[in-house]
């Protein structure tokens, strides 16, 4: 019942442990992918911040170019469109296009240079009427929700570029630098063109696995279209000012081109070429083109490591209190199972200090009376008397022994012993209790004599109770051998039994205090269970050890080792 209280205990400590564990870990999980989320979505708001200032800038430079375009005059056209496109940097290829007639100019037969060439193959199917001049009609929408919001932006800009000088990338564009009307042929101011009416638009054409921007006008009335080919690099050279100058120190932007790959880009720390964004906004503008922004690795792993710091400091909190609680639950237990093994012991050593003793008084007092006049009764009940004396002493001395152990107050007198002496003088005060349970005692001994450094009364002691042990349990066997062994370092004394044995579960635990081997065996027999362990303890304490010998035929066998010269001697 004790031990199922304390399983109990022990599993009312491991759940609400447990739960606790499971709750913060989940607790802090979501506060990472909380702060994940905020970081992303303040990166897409910073992201589309800049890809709206992208759009604006392309816009602005759309429109310049568009208005320059109906504003051209219609005489000499082609010539105006090749002067214009010499003197602005923005423009790189002008075309002239007839209904019916096709391609004017340049001429698609005599083109002027490669670049002319080049332009006419690249914008063929165009040219042919194998494709929409008009712009697909999703881009179409866009591009027309763009030039609302980008023309009301614009007006706004203008009006503040009257207040201020330009501050931003946007009202730069409205600088001579960005301006998309060609520089004026004489010092004498011209007048003032008069728009056209008609149609403009701006279509986006992939040749080369590049992209390519192309505008053009068709006048009211007329079945022709004339329009310019964008420089992109000098478009993409105007556009960068747009990524912000400074960013802080765990943000970078890049501007992506039409492949995914890094165009360019700012920040304090270099975007790698596999590194995945934080933030992708597309530019409405110019198709296939993106804006990202990149968090630094080494704050994403800083921040994982907080995490798993906090993982690692919550996973140690819980092993602690397991740990913690499973200790003091052993120690309950251990105390609990201590108590009941000195509770067993001090019954068993009254049982045992009881019994000698009134068999001594039975027996004195029948001697003491004077009534008892035969003489082998008288010899017989003075026998018992000695033998009961000896058991008596054993026990007494086992308990002393034990006291004085557990309290590390056991001293040892080293002294020179002849070990074949000691072994017949203590064997012959133990024939009686072995002629009594019927055992026979073989003793090989040495031929040369035996000698060492260590304490009598502890030998003495490691020897009667490895003798006690093998009568009160190896009786059946009717025979015990002893063997000693020695040589120049060290002397072995064996004793062999051909008893029942030790069962296997129980014997990495015969020498523990209080141990007993709970069968019919030992139930039957009286003993404290302290005898093997203080014969262990008392040849540890001479520098030696005693240890359990499995036989092959049967039985046990018990093997002491002791140093001859005592060098070891812990006394």
């Amino acid at each position: 019942m004790k031990s199922k209280l304390i399983i109990l205990a022990w599993l009312l400590l491991l759940v609400p442990t447990l739960l606790l564990g499971v709750g913060a870990l989940r607790l802090l999980q979501s506060e990472e992918t909380q702060l994940l989320s905020s970081q992303r979505a303040a990166a897409s708001d910073r992201t589309s911040a800049i890809a709206g200032n992208f759009d604006l800038a392309i816009a602005e430079v759309q429109d310049g170019l568009q208005e320059t375009l109906r504003q051209l005059p219609q005489q000499n056209l082609a010539q105006q469109l090749h002067r214009w496109k010499r003197s602005n940097p923005l423009v790189r290829n002008v075309f002239v296009w007839q209904q019916g007639r096709g391609l004017i100019s340049p001429d698609p037969e005599r083109p002027a240079s490669d670049e002319e060439a080049a332009f006419v193959r690249r914008f063929l199917p165009l040219f042919a009427d194998q494709s929409n001049w008009q712009p697909p009609e999703l881009d179409q929408k866009l591009a027309a929700a763009t030039t609302r919001t980008i023309l009301a932006e614009r007006r706004e800009l203008r009006l503040l570029a009257k207040q201020a000088p330009p501050t931003t990338v946007a009202a730069e564009m409205a600088d001579s630098s960005y301006s998309a009307a060609p520089a004026p042929a004489a010092s004498k101011p011209a007048a003032e063109p008069t728009p056209q009416n008609g149609n403009s638009h701006w279509r986006s054409w992939y040749a080369d696995d590049q992209l390519h921007l192309l505008g053009w006008f068709a006048p009211s009335g007329k079945q022709q279209r004339y329009g310019v080919e964008v420089e992109m690099m000098a478009l993409l050279s105007r556009l960068l000012g747009n990524l912000p100058s400074q960013t802080t120190g765990q943000e970078s932007y890049a501007l992506l081109d039409g492949k995914g790959k890094i165009f360019h880009q700012v920040g304090n720390f270099e975007i790698l070429p596999d590194a995945q964004p934080l933030a992708i906004i597309a530019l409405q503008n110019l198709p296939h083109w993106q804006v990202a922004a990149y968090t630094d690795p080494t704050a994403a792993k800083t921040g994982s490591g907080i995490i798993l710091l906090g993982s690692l400091l919550i996973g140690t909190f819980i092993v602690a209190i397991l740990l913690g609680g499973s200790l003091l639950l052993w120690q309950a237990h251990r105390n609990q199972r201590d108590a009941s093994q000195k509770t067993s012991f001090v019954s068993n050593v009254s049982h045992e200090l009881k019994t000698p003793l009134t068999t001594i008084r039975m027996y004195a007092e029948l001697l003491g009376e004077g009534k008892l006049h035969d003489p082998v009764k008288q010899q017989r009940y003075l026998q018992t008397i000695i033998k009961e004396s000896q058991r008596l002493t054993r026990l007494v001395n086992n308990v002393l022994d034990f006291s004085r152990l557990e309290q590390n107050r056991r001293r040892y007198q080293r002294e020179p012993l002849e070990l074949k002496q000691l072994l017949s003088e203590l064997l012959e005060t133990q024939k009686p209790r072995l002629r009594d349970a019927e055992i026979e005692l073989q003793l090989e001994l040495p031929t040369e004599p035996c000698r060492l450094q260590s304490d009598r009364d502890a030998l003495e002691q490691i020897i009667l109770n490895l003798l006690d042990n093998g009568i009160k349990y190896a009786s059946e066997g009717k025979k015990l051998l002893m063997q000693l062994r020695c040589d120049e370092l060290q002397l072995t004394l064996r004793l062999r039994d051909w008893g029942p044995g030790i069962p296997s579960s129980h014997r990495q635990r015969i020498f523990e205090k209080f141990h007993r081997v709970d069968n019919s065996l030992t139930t039957s027999q009286q003993g404290s269970g302290l005898g093997l362990s203080i014969a262990r303890q008392l040849a540890e304490g001479l520098g030696g050890q005693l240890e359990y010998c499995p036989a092959d035929d049967g039985g046990c066998c018990f093997e002491l080792l002791l140093p001859i010269g005592g060098e070891e001697f812990n006394g």
